[in-house]
């Protein structure tokens, strides 16, 4: 897997990456220097984020973020995020083709898919109310009950 995640970085334009499991905890990265500082409340942040939009939507958590001098793209599964930095102006054809592999090859992997499987029921827990930023909060008391009730699964 090591090496998978790797040729990601070795993209022209691709800065750095990390996966995470669904408590945030950081399993592998590779990222500049500038960013590490903020890594480990990053990856927390990005699985609460993942999180609460599958609540409101039902849908995966891929997500993409285009800024002016970069771009952060997001690949979430049920139990693990890879997020990677990069120009905005990057292949993202072959940046996307390489993350699936990546995401295939870790979910075909029994010994990596034990490790994570302890994690699934920590994004529910990271997601409990007491949990969440005050930013999440806030977004949770302005919904509906209706707009959370129609949103999750029976």
């Amino acid at each position: 897997m090591k090496e998978k995640l790797m040729e990601i970085n070795s993209l022209n334009g691709v800065w750095g990456y990390f996966l995470c499991d669904n408590m945030g905890k950081i399993l592998a990265r590779e990222m500049p220097i500038v960013f590490m500082k903020h890594l480990a409340i990053t990856g927390k942040e990005v699985t609460q984020v993942i999180g609460l939009l599958e609540n409101l939507s039902n849908s995966t958590g891929n997500l993409e973020f285009l800024f002016e001098d970069g771009r952060v793209v997001v690949m979430s599964v049920k139990n693990f995020t890879l997020v990677v930095f990069c120009d905005p102006n990057v292949d993202m054809s072959m940046l996307r083709s390489k993350m699936n592999v990546i995401i295939s090859e870790i979910q075909g992997s029994s010994k990596i898919q034990e490790l994570l499987k302890k994690g699934e029921w920590r994004r529910r827990r990271l997601l409990q109310k007491e949990y969440l930023n005050q930013e999440y909060r806030e977004i949770l008391d302005q919904l509906v009950p209706e707009d959370i009730s129609s949103s999750t699964p029976s």
